[in-house]
């Protein structure tokens, strides 16, 4: 009977946040597409979303796991997550310059169209990311706070709902990494 409660418990907890997820994904989409197809790079930029959508994934999830973690056993403390935070921000230039790199690569290879300097292929995922970051971290940080401060577990809804906002500032922080460096 324990086990049906929790998987009940884990049905109700998620599912609110994962409808939250689809329809911000849907919006982040219609955003998206709505603000980069006017520009003149368009065949370049779209190499680099898809990357920095997945990216975004890769270094929010497993930070707001460890921060669920800590609070869930008690060990929450600022080194600790500021520890988490360094090593998410460390781990988000490294791979938004192997997005740069490897988009100037298919756009030699493939595209070969140079519409503008190059090497803004890979200024503008660094940008992008870190501009996603700065917001996500503390907004996913205060989640997973009030989520564990209503009894409700972290892990089933801090990350889809995250997964929702983070998309959305990630197009927002593109879009605003395109405008700021210039790009046609």
């Amino acid at each position: 009977m324990e086990a049906r409660d929790t998987k009940g418990k884990i049905v109700k907890e998620t599912f609110p946040s994962e409808m939250v997820s689809i329809v911000g994904d849907i919006f982040a989409g219609i955003v998206l597409s709505i603000i980069i197809v006017s520009f003149e790079s368009f065949l370049i930029l779209i190499l680099i979303i898809p990357a920095l959508l997945s990216l975004r994934g890769n270094l929010s999830g497993p930070f707001i796991a460890r921060t669920s973690r800590d609070l869930i056993i008690g060990e929450f403390n600022l080194k600790s997550w500021f520890e988490n935070v360094l090593a998410t921000y460390a781990l988000a230039l490294i791979t938004a310059i192997a997005i740069g790199i490897l988009s100037i690569f298919l756009n030699l290879l493939l595209i070969r169209l140079f519409l503008f300097h190059i090497g803004l292929l890979i200024v503008i995922p660094i940008i992008s990311i870190l501009l996603t970051l700065s917001v996500s971290i503390p907004c996913s940080t205060a989640l997973n706070f009030f989520a564990f401060k209503r009894g409700l577990d972290p892990n089933n809804i801090v990350n889809p709902i995250m997964t929702a906002i983070d998309d959305f500032l990630t197009v927002i922080s593109f879009y605003l990494a395109i405008i700021m460096l210039g790009v046609p």
